[in-house]
């Protein structure tokens, strides 16, 4: 098995929209980001593709993109290849 090229999606949900139309954002946003990976997979299968959700919450990479940590928070991620 030789290097394989891929894709991961990393996931950011925007924590101040979320609180202003529900109590407790953070849980909302972990739920909804477990539907998109999901979704995500399904997808990825049907075209043929490996995929691989990855359960991470690091939020240290989020000022490199341009994000604050203090609004933005990283929920986890998908890694997709042939």
């Amino acid at each position: 098995m030789g290097r394989i090229v891929g894709c991961t999606f990393r996931l950011i949900a925007d924590l101040e929209k979320l609180a202003a139309a529900y109590q407790h954002p953070s849980t909302l946003a972990w739920r909804d980001s477990g539907a998109l990976a999901a979704t995500i997979c399904f997808v990825s299968q049907w075209l043929g593709l490996k995929s691989n959700i990855l359960g991470f919450n690091g939020d240290s990479y989020l000022p490199m993109i341009g994000y604050t940590a203090t609004r933005f928070m990283a929920v986890g991620g998908v890694q997709i290849s042939k």
